[in-house]
């Protein structure tokens, strides 16, 4: 699979505002400041992304067409970040509009192929964590986890972190990645195209 272009399509909060349909869509979730927005660079290798150092930033779904080639032929499909959530300084009105937003884009979709949960390898699964992974369940979608910021932990740390999911979700929907040094980009990026 080779990245042929990406760039920013525009930011929405309802899935009437996406044009077209047929466009397979990956949706990449997770708390505020996992670096969702540095994996899609990293992924598309082109800066498309905004990042920013202040999580919680990110207020509206962020919309990316990623154009590529795969077996002789031309493709294309649509990353969107989604806002981080779970951060203290955010209030409590725009969280639980955040909420209703985030779970209303997905549920009504009929383009969403595959749902990233971006997760920080350094973290300890808490109790947001585990109501999340309830109501991914009730989705009835596909979905993956990717612990990133590997770059940042023990190799022994990320191989234990990766069996705990792997628990919850099965091994082959659990995957690592460093938005730093690009390790596991051709992993994620194969895994997504075999979901479509």
């Amino acid at each position: 699979m080779k990245i042929l272009n990406a760039e920013y399509m525009k930011g929405v909060t309802r899935p009437d505002e996406t044009a077209d349909e047929t466009v397979p869509e990956v949706s990449f979730i997770g708390r505020s400041n996992v670096g969702k927005s540095s994996m899609i660079n990293r992924l598309v290798m082109r800066k498309v992304a905004k990042t920013s150092s202040t999580p919680g930033a990110t207020r509206i779904i962020n919309l990316y067409k990623v154009l590529y080639e795969l077996g002789g032929g031309r493709k294309s499909m649509i990353f969107s970040d989604f806002p981080g959530f779970g951060y203290a300084k955010v209030s409590k009105e725009m969280y639980k509009g955040w909420e209703s937003m985030i779970g209303g884009y997905i549920a009504e979709s009929r383009r969403i192929r595959d749902l990233i949960w971006v997760y920080d390898v350094r973290r300890d699964i808490d109790d947001l964590d585990k109501a999340l992974i309830d109501w991914v369940f009730s989705l009835e979608l596909e979905f993956s986890v990717v612990l990133t910021k590997i770059d940042k932990e023990t190799r022994s740390n990320v191989m234990k972190k990766k069996m705990l999911f792997s628990r919850y979700f099965g091994e082959s929907r659990v995957l690592t990645f460093s938005a730093k040094d690009g390790y596991g980009r051709k992993e994620l990026l194969s895994h997504i195209v075999a979901e479509h």
